[in-house]
């Protein structure tokens, strides 16, 4: 055997040299696949002082075995820095390098650390055994930069090398997400350590390893056990429930064996119990059918077994059902070695002349099942093989419970009422070559999640589906989920990373300890694999895994990089990472998200056609969920018009993260959104709390926005973007801010009005500025000039209509007063006057009709509303009424009515700003009654507009309502 020294163990960077120092840079992330002229970002610590970064190519060979890092190339160029903080810095490969493998060295005054960008990582293989493959079988290993890019794929192709009881270099074919080879037929069962090469690079740019398990599918018994020699007619009208149980019975006390159904239709009054060993087998699924009908009460599943048993080349047909196809799940310690072949499905609760009262009542009964009704498939375990499939049930199409080492292929999976797809806590899920259809008017989607109570759920290569008509509930056709957190504070002084020395844990493997500063939350879950985040301060980026817990001492899997220290806020979560999601069709569906937890994703090569999009969200989902580490490469949006129950909305492709104190970093790192094209009515979004995101090479045409980066962000950067027939190309919102504050400053102080409409005249549908500073307000829906103003004309709204000032700065002005004539022709339900909020976001100003009083809200600065109080009944129906807002920064809010003071609130608070436009008549939300996703439109006449930026005293504002009255 050959014995090879392979890089160091990194999910990231390998290092040349140990970390230098306290001081020293260390780098826990980096952003590949890269090309010439790409960006790339690093996330680490230590690297904000002066670095210096130096890039080379490593020269290609033939790849033999795998060695240590080579000796540092002369050749190495040095590179700008960009965008470089304390815990990152970016830079872009020059354009006129190579495509290939590139080592990297960043240099700063505390010393170095080097490492490779485009080397093979591979996360995990799977066989045709599941976690082993069999001699003769085939292994797949899954990760990123398995294969070379396109450009140099026909000239090279990956490998993947077996060492242990032989060694095997096999040639395999793949992308660069998952490489596949065959195995000889010869192969010595046993371990074996696998690596993977891309063909650039040589033989310093092997994958590090991982491990594979060779053996012999256990041989399950084969005698036939045919039902019809127990009796069974098969002929559709007899009842052939007892030969079928008695061949059933046959089997198990024989060991297993094969229950055979020739052509025919067997009709069954009763659930079957596979036994263990046992497989289930039809001539064929087109002639061999069993048929429930006219069941007394259903089971709790059709066909159920325990593990080890299959199905194949049947058809199954039934009305009243619960689940359908049932097995263990993968909490039971057995559970698995299951497969499922050639199998058709018809199950349909609502079959039949149905009275509305008989569907609504087997709907509620279907709902304590689920929140999704019945599953068409319940399995778990290790080693779940469904192949070539065609499920279509009442609820769930599918229930996967910590899958270990499973395939799902070539199915067509119909959700039902209210029905989804839920693949919980895998390890090992290989989910390929599916069809999933909402069936019904009331289906969803699902996702890939933690819902099944695991602590991880990890390593899924979700590849080359089809999904289709999703209209109910969120309508999200992939999303991870699961909220929760076990704990959010600090590590206790000088205990971030102790060598385990003592037992005393809830076992899994030696590690590293940790002491927590407060006691975890208590939780139903067992958390062994879940997260260990440093969320922010010292080490943020890192992550680590549970292996042992007991009370504030937590084993995590290895040491830190940088170790964490008293001030680091650290998170403990459900792990979800390492989810592949390659090459998949998404049409008239909701949202492709990481909604949490996501690390080190990939979204690739997907196409999409009337959906939300696709996101990256790092939350607080009852607990703080990071999304560090995940790509978005060339995705497709071809169609960007969206609806959303009843809302008609633009897709995207987002990156954010939420806010919340007292976690002051960001959830969402390290994000790289490259070469995606978005052909219609769609636009890319940074937004919330995110760092280091990389915004390049998309396309983007048709459509109002281009790029849009929030200034809550830091560290963004947006470069080598194409638009066509786009609006606004770039809306930075940071650069617009301080353009917004400096045009705001222009108008601030002033002693005469900065707007003023008395809509006296109209041209081309919008009202001028009376002020003559140019705001003006145009009409959007039903508003229209009516000659009953106070003086003059006025307009009037229908209840559908506003006007829209298209500024954003001035009058997020600190003081600000707005003064006006309103006549309500109701004095029902809430609606806008005079409002900076067109969405439902943060904003400084709004003043609102609420029934027959005034109502004000403003946002403070960091989103509480404080600013929200309201007057006594002030308005009455058709009659002019006039009113004002005088806002104060330092002080507070005064509302007038009648040119009197009618309510005060004192507040001392800054209120927050925004980018929305003015609108008159309508608010975010409200109408008759209230509603939070229903605007407020106005119903009635409004007059003599008036805006300054400054606060007018009481004795100005009688005065106005005086003159007015003139």
């Amino acid at each position: 055997m050959t014995t090879a020294r392979a890089w160091p163990a990194a999910l990231i960077l390998a290092a040349l040299g140990r970390f230098a120092g306290a001081g020293g840079p260390a780098v826990f992330w980096a952003g590949d696949p890269v090309g010439p002229g790409e960006a790339v970002v690093l996330v680490g610590e230590g690297l904000g002082h002066q670095p210096a970064v130096e890039l080379a190519r490593l020269p290609d060979g033939e790849p033999s075995q795998p060695v240590g890092p080579p000796a540092w190339p002369e050749s190495a160029r040095a590179v700008e820095a960009l965008q470089v903080s304390e815990q990152s810095l970016k830079f872009v490969v020059p354009k006129d390098f190579e495509p290939g493998v590139y080592v990297l060295r960043v240099t700063t005054a505390g010393g170095s650390v080097a490492g490779t960008l485009n080397r093979p990582r591979a996360w995990w293989a799977q066989g045709d055994l599941g976690r082993a493959a069999s001699p003769g079988g085939w292994v797949r290993a899954f990760g990123v930069n398995l294969a070379a890019g396109a450009a140099e794929r026909d000239a090279v192709s990956p490998t993947i090398r077996l060492e242990g009881p032989t060694t095997l270099l096999l040639e395999a074919e793949g992308s660069s997400f998952a490489a596949k080879a065959a195995l000889p037929a010869d192969v010595p069962p046993g371990e074996y350590r696998l690596w993977v090469h891309n063909g650039l690079g040589g033989d310093a740019a092997w994958s590090d390893p991982i491990t594979l398990s060779v053996s012999q599918p256990r041989a399950w018994p084969q005698a036939v056990f045919d039902v019809t020699k127990f009796g069974a007619a098969g002929d559709g009208l007899k009842d052939d429930t007892a030969a079928v149980l008695a061949a059933l019975e046959e089997a198990a006390a024989a060991g297993g064996g094969v229950v055979y159904f020739p052509r025919g239709r067997y009709r069954l009054s009763e659930g079957l119990t596979v036994p263990r060993f046992t497989v289930v087998r039809g001539e064929a699924r087109e002639l061999s059918a069993l048929c429930w009908t006219e069941l007394p009460e259903a089971p709790e599943a059709l066909v159920r077994g325990t593990n080890s048993f299959g199905l194949e080349e049947l058809t199954l047909y039934a009305q009243q059902h619960c689940h359908v196809i049932a097995g263990d799940l993968g909490s039971e310690p057995e559970a698995g070695d299951v497969f499922l072949r050639r199998l058709r499905v018809r199950a349909d609760l609502y079959r039949g002349h149905l009275k509305p009262e008989e569907v609504d009542a087997r709907f509620r009964e279907a709902l304590r099942l689920s929140t999704g009704g019945g599953d068409t498939v319940r399995l778990g375990g290790r080693n779940v093989t469904i192949t070539d499939c065609d499920f279509y049930g009442s609820g769930r199409s599918l229930f996967l419970s910590r899958v270990r080492g499973g395939r799902v292929a070539g199915n067509r999976f119909y959700n039902g009422r209210w029905g989804w797809y839920c693949i919980s806590g895998s390890d090992g899920l290989i989910f390929e070559d599916n069809e999933v259809t909402g069936a019904d008017l009331m289906s969803t989607g699902g996702g890939l999640n933690c819902l099944d109570g695991s602590s991880f759920s990890q390593n899924v290569y979700y590849a080359h589906n089809r999904l289709s008509l999703m209209h109910g509930w969120d309508r999200e056709a992939m999303t991870s989920d699961a909220g929760g957190e076990v704990y959010f504070g600090k590590i206790a002084s000088g205990k971030g990373s102790d060598p385990l020395s003592q037992g005393g844990l809830t076992p899994f493997r030696k590690g590293t300890r940790l002491t927590l500063a407060e006691e975890p939350k208590p939780t139903h879950r067992e958390w062994i694999g879940a997260g260990v985040f440093v969320l922010a301060g010292r080490g943020a980026g890192q992550y680590r895994r549970v292996v042992g817990h007991d009370g504030t001492t937590i084993e995590i899997d290895r040491p830190w990089a940088v170790p964490p220290d008293a001030e680091s806020d650290l998170g403990i979560t459900m792990f979800q990472g390492h989810y592949l999601l390659v090459d998949n069709e998404f049409t008239d569906t909701g949202a492709v998200q990481f909604y949490g937890t996501s690390i080190e994703c990939v979204v690739a090569g997907n196409r999409g056609t009337r959906t939300q999009g696709f996101r990256g969200r790092g939350l607080w989902y009852h607990g703080y969920q990071p999304s560090w580490f995940c790509r978005f490469l060339d995705n497709e949006i071809l169609e960007g018009n969206y609806y959303h129950f009843n809302s008609a909305a633009e897709a995207m492709l987002e990156i954010y993260g939420a806010r919340r104190p007292p976690l002051a970093g960001p959830l969402n790192v390290g994000a790289v959104v490259r070469g995606n094209h978005l052909h219609s009515g769609a636009h890319l979004r940074v937004d919330g709390a995110c760092r280091d995101v990389v915004v390049e090479g998309n396309r983007v045409e048709k459509a109002d926005m281009g790029v849009f980066v929030s200034e809550k962000t830091r560290g963004v950067l947006v470069r080598k973007n194409q638009f066509h027939d786009v609006r606004h190309e770039v809306l930075d919102e940071e650069a617009l801010r301080r353009a917004a504050e400096e045009r705001m400053r222009k108008f601030l102080g002033r002693q005469e009005p900065v707007a003023t409409w008395s809509f006296e005249k109209l041209t081309a549908g919008r009202f001028p500025d009376d002020s003559g500073n140019g705001f003006f307000a145009k009409i959007v829906g039903g508003a229209e000039p009516a000659d009953a103003g106070r003086r003059g004309r006025a307009v009037r709204f229908d209840g559908t209509g506003y006007l829209r000032v298209d500024e954003p700065a001035v009058f997020n002005a600190p003081n600000v007063t707005v003064s006006l004539w309103v006549k309500p022709e109701t004095t029902a339900g809430r609606r806008g006057l005079v409002a900076k909020r067109f969405h439902g976001t943060a904003c400084p100003l709004v003043l609102s009709q609420n029934a027959a009083s005034l109502h004000f809200e403003a946002t403070e600065q960091g989103g509480p509303w404080t600013f929200n109080f309201g007057t006594p009944v002030v308005l009455k129906p058709n009659e002019w009424t006039h009113v004002a807002a005088v806002v104060e920064q330092g002080k507070g809010v005064t509302l007038y009515a009648g040119g009197r003071q009618v309510a005060r609130l004192d507040n001392p608070a800054r209120r927050e700003t925004n980018a929305e436009p003015l609108i008159l008549g309508r608010e975010a939300w409200g109408g008759d009654p209230p509603k939070g996703d229903t605007p407020g439109f106005f119903i009635g006449l409004l007059d003599e507009v008036k805006m300054w930026t400054r606060a007018l005293s009481g004795e100005e504002i009688e005065a106005e309502c005086a003159r007015e009255r003139q």
